[in-house]
Parts: structure tokens; sequence; C-alpha cells
């Protein structure tokens, strides 16, 4: 049995306009050899290191890209733990593949990919039961009241949490527990996974924040890993250079990593924003006072990965997504199901915000033995233990402080602009965080990272 959630548009909870997207225009790639060679270090080997270092390294400039991980990729990262089936512990899809440069990118390289259908799922209670078709057209009227609660929170003076907007304009002190399982579904499904971020930071005025290729989504069957990996060819990139200090002047840029020093002509800073809360890199002169605010006042969550892997499918090998009206919202709540694209026995499930949060400090023992007792109340007790397991932590991740960037009640509108301003033209920034078009995602990294190879390139 296969229902629809009605969903138009899982990547964005509220989309643009298409007439303001059609506005927006891509960073454009500079082809020429420039007048003459500088050296450019690059800190942080992701999609954003990555695409500025091909820019400026194809323009004829000396590009150096430091990483302080053990491999290329940043928050894309296949695992080969299963030779004949690689899981994707970051990023796993092209969020609409077009005009999509990550589109590009793959056809360049002939990836394959798949289509998915967020549509394609089936619903189950808090206690395993099946549920009906009328119960998972209840999703678009709730989520249809959560935009408009939204709506009604921009008519304020001051910005407020969406979870504070929701219950001001819904009264959810006056819904049944069968009600609120519903409401907490759609507020995680829909703006928790897409975000990372709790609804109790999640800001209303700006949930807006950002655009959106049109399109199916894509994944990458065989690793989106492959996409750093093309990208990286022919670069210079070390690995296993922790970067500490960025110094910088009006002639040059002296950064230390370990017990080196390397200077240059300019430097692109990819670091995500969760390492630069970590304020593990220290900036000498200090990073200018508004960039330093809005490094605080943007949040950073996480949405986590568990990969359960078994001998055999137990459950329907489709619908694609199965979906859980959880107790508590977000536990559990979310499971793709592989089988349809790779024809392995292997269920995922999505843990974001709070209650990915809350997962990370619990033992991989205890977080199967949770996963495990969901997936019994959906299929029966009978279901086998999983042969294999993989797990993420990407708030614990040192190189990474959580998923990705998300718009944090009392941010301002413009937070991710002073994010990317250069200091003078020694420092320039990258990175999703920086990306105000296409936050959260790959293709805002790797745009992003485009954008200040062109701005070196356009001085």
């Amino acid at each position: 049995m296969t229902t629809s959630k009605n969903q138009s548009s899982r990547r964005k909870f509220i989309q643009l306009s298409a007439a303001s997207a059609a506005a927006l225009i891509l960073p454009s790639c500079q082809n020429t050899m420039t007048d003459s060679t500088e050296n450019i270090l690059i800190i942080g080997a992701g999609m954003a290191g990555l695409a500025a270092g091909k820019l400026l390294h194809g323009a004829g400039h000396k590009v150096t890209i430091l990483e302080g991980r053990d491999r290329i990729g940043g928050r894309i990262h296949t695992s080969e733990q299963w030779p004949d089936a690689p899981m994707d512990l970051g990023a796993s899809w092209i969020h609409g593949i077009n005009r999509n440069p990550i589109t590009k990118l793959a056809d360049e390289i002939d990836a394959p990919r798949l289509e998915t259908d967020y549509d394609d799922g089936i619903l189950f209670g808090a206690d395993g039961t099946l549920q009906p078709d009328r119960v998972w057209n209840k999703y678009e009227m709730v989520e249809e009241e959560i935009q408009k609660a939204i709506r009604q929170a921009w008519k304020l003076d001051e910005d407020i949490s969406i979870e504070e907007a929701v219950d001001r304009y819904l009264d959810t002190d006056s819904l049944t527990a069968d009600e609120l399982r519903h409401l907490n579904l759609v507020l995680n499904s829909s703006l928790e996974q897409e975000w990372s971020g709790s609804v109790s930071r999640l800001s209303s005025f700006n949930i807006e924040d950002g655009a959106s290729f049109g399109g199916e989504d894509v994944i990458f069957p065989e690793g989106y890993s492959a996409i750093p990996n093309y990208l990286s060819q022919g670069l210079d990139i070390r690995l296993n250079e922790m970067v500490t200090q960025i110094s910088h002047d009006a002639a040059s840029v002296t950064v230390i990593a370990g017990d080196k020093s390397y200077t240059a002509d300019r430097a692109i800073i990819t670091l995500p924003l969760g390492v630069l809360k970590q304020n593990v890199v220290s900036f000498d002169p200090p990073l200018p006072v508004e960039k330093q605010a809005v490094i605080e006042q943007l949040g950073v969550g996480v949405l986590n990965k568990v990969y359960f892997r078994f001998e055999e499918a137990f459950w329907q090998k489709r619908p694609e997504w199965f979906s859980r009206l959880a107790d508590n919202r977000g536990e559990w709540s979310e499971w793709f199901n592989l089988y349809p694209y790779i024809k392995k026995p292997i269920l995922l499930a999505f843990n974001a915000a709070d209650f990915g949060t809350h997962l990370e400090g619990w033992s991989d023992e205890k977080i199967v033995a949770e996963g495990m007792a969901v997936l019994r109340s959906m299929f029966g007790e009978e279901s086998p233990d999983p042969q294999s397991v993989q797990i993420t932590r990407w708030i614990a991740d040192p190189f990474a402080g959580g998923s990705y960037s998300f718009p944090q009640v009392g941010a301002p509108a413009d937070a991710r602009s002073i994010l990317a301003e250069p200091i003078g033209d020694r420092l320039f920034f990258a990175g999703e965080a920086t990306s105000s078009n296409y936050p959260a995602t790959v293709h805002g990294a790797y745009l992003s990272g485009e954008r200040e190879a062109n701005r070196i390139l356009n001085l």
C-alpha cells in the first residue's frame, strides 16, 4: 500500500516565486589566463574549496589547498565499509537537477544517478500500525496551517521561532495527542529535516532563506564522493594539515598548520560555520566585529544517519519512504528504503535537530536497540537484528561541528552576505553558510567557491 504525502517539494518549505528564482544569476566562470601568477591558499577541501581551487588553478594561479582531514570532500563522505554498497554518510542528493551545477559535473563524468520520489511513502502510527490514506491526507492540511502561522509571525516587529509562531497561532494546547503527533511530524519532516535546526530555533522571518533549482531530486548509487574526487584532479591538496592561525597584512597571508607555516598572496577560507563557531582557528587581526556577530547568530544543526543492513528485506520492497507519527517530535520519524535503488536490504533512518543531537550522546548499541524497537513495532517483533550498521555523529566531528547552517531566530536577513564579505583583498570566505541563494546545499557550497575565485580573478 503506497500513499502520497501531497508534497510538491520537501527541499524548501516555502518556495520563492518563480520570478525571483529566475532572477538569480550564477557565477560566471573565468577561462582566461591571468596576467600574473599569484600564490593562493585555500583552507578546506570540501566542495567550496575544490570549486575555487579548480577555477583558480585553471586560470594559471598557484593554488595550495590545506585540509585537516585525511580525506577530501568535507561533508560529502562516501563510506566503503560495505564494498558492494557505498553509503553516503553526509550529502546524498542533488536537490533540483535543472541548471544545477552539480548535475553538470555529474554529466561530465557520467556518474550514475537515480531519481527519488518523496511522495512515494507510507505512514505508521506511534504504535507501529499502518495508517490509511485519509490519515496521510492530513499532512498537507497541517502544513498549510503551519504556513499560515508563519505568515502571521511576519507581521510582528520582532522575529520569533517557528515553534513559538505555531504555539501562538494554532493553539497547540487544545490539540489531541494524535493531532499533536501530526503537527510534530510535519514540523520535523518539512522543516527540521530540511534545515537541520530545531523549530525552537528556526527563524519565522528568514525561513524563506534562499531559493531552489527545479526538477527532480537524485542520488548517487555509487557514492557522491565521485564529484569531489573529480574536482580534485590536478590540484595540490595537503591532507592532515590542521590550520590553527590565519594572519594577514597589506602584502600577504600567513597560515599556521601544525608546525608548518604557509605564506601566500591571498587565502580563501571555507571552514564550516560549525568550525568557525568553535574558535579553534585564530585570526590576526581578529575578524571584523560584524562578521564575528553573524557567526554567532547563524545556526548550525544536525541531520544524522543510521544505516541498518540486514541479511534480507523483511519489509515491503517499495515504497521509498516510511514515516512515523512519533510520540516525541523527530524520534525515528523518517526512514529511507534503499532496496528499490540498489537491491540491497538496507534501511536508512534520518534523525535531525533536537533528537539528532540527543542521539549523538548514545552508544552505538543503544542507537541500534532503539532503532530496532521502532522497526519491530512497524514490521513485526520477529524482525531480525541487523548484520551491520553505520552511524554518523556530525556535531562531534571536529571538522564539521554539525551538518549545515540554518536561519536562526534573531540573525539579520543579510547574515550570509556579511559572512561572505572579504577582508580587504587578502581573505575571502566561501562555504554553504555564505551562500545567500542556496544555503545548506552542496550546490550552494560549490557556487560559493566559484564566487570567491571569480572575485579574486576580477581584482
